[in-house]
């Protein structure tokens, strides 16, 4: 939304960054984060269906490519379980 918007007097504004495989573009200019959790038994799931939907992508040019694709569907099941059994780890350690 922080593309949308611009510099404004919003008091929040969704995104999904800060992140540690994302990239700070905004400078000096959003410097405080409030992280807001809204379920957090469902946010594991909800990473892993954006990760999906930009075929997992693991650079800027590629998650680009697929952005069109961003909560369009859900991907199957066993796709999240597999996932979740080889990255949990990472993902807890960052």
């Amino acid at each position: 939304d922080f593309k949308y918007l611009g510099i404004s007097n919003h008091p929040f504004i969704k995104s999904n960054y800060p992140h540690h495989e994302g990239t700070w573009g905004w400078g000096d200019v959003a410097d405080q984060v409030v992280l807001l959790v809204r379920n957090i038994r469902r946010s594991m799931i909800e990473y892993h269906d954006i990760l999906w939907d930009i075929k997992y992508a693991k650079n800027w040019e590629t998650a680009n490519v697929n952005r069109e694709n961003l909560y369009s569907d859900r991907p199957p099941l066993d796709d999240f379980l597999e996932w979740r059994d080889e990255r949990v780890m990472d993902e807890i350690h960052w």
